[in-house]
């Protein structure tokens, strides 16, 4: 059994930020799977992890949470739906295949329920955007994820997303030449390397 770390200490190797949200399990190629993601408290320190919010947003979260406990978990219910609809869209890519009509209008709906939000402000002297969730709207996690998935979808660099072979992690190759490989050399790349150099020397 494999300890679940603590939200600190995963790995963010997804080289863009839905991709890390997709990662945001043990492996995906083992199951059931091992959620890192437990509740809605693991989240929103996930979320501040990766600068979605601040010590004070997360705080702020934190109080919504236990103030609501049935919002926070259907909220937590409909965001673990939404990982998992990134994780189908993008694993179709990387296997070359169509994403499903049905993944599709999923998705559309979560742009429509997020992109009615973004705003225009000017911000010393240049423009900016901003998002105009009041304060206790949990949404305020999911919107950047939910951008930063359409931003991806759009751009030139899809083809550049990639299945680690060993955990199943998707990723974002940007090196120059686009031949890399694992999630990371660290977390997969060695551990495969070492075990084919242990069953080569024990083949000889």
């Amino acid at each position: 059994m494999v300890k679940t770390p603590k939200i600190s200490s995963i790995s963010l190797d997804g080289g863009t930020l839905c991709l890390d949200y997709v990662n945001s399990v043990h492996d995906r190629r083992h199951e059931p799977l091992q959620d890192y993601l437990k509740n809605v408290q693991d989240l929103i320190a996930w979320s501040e992890r990766v600068a979605i919010v601040d010590g004070r947003g997360r705080r702020r979260l934190e109080t919504m949470a236990a103030d609501n406990s049935r919002k926070g978990r259907s909220f937590f219910s409909d965001a673990l739906a939404l990982r998992e609809l990134l994780y189908r869209i993008f694993f179709a890519i990387t296997a070359g295949k169509k994403i499903v009509p049905a993944d599709i209008s999923q998705y559309n709906t979560h742009l429509s329920r997020h992109f009615s939000h973004i705003r225009l402000i000017l911000d010393a002297e240049r423009y900016a955007e901003t998002w105009d969730f009041p304060q206790d709207s949990f949404f305020q996690i999911t919107a950047p994820i939910v951008k930063d998935a359409h931003a991806l979808l759009l751009s030139p660099g899809l083809e550049r997303v990639k299945e680690c072979p060993n955990c199943g992690w998707l990723f974002l190759d940007t090196t120059k030449n686009g031949k890399r490989r694992w999630c990371s050399m660290k977390n997969c790349g060695n551990s495969v390397k070492a075990l084919e150099w242990y069953y080569r020397k024990k083949g000889a």
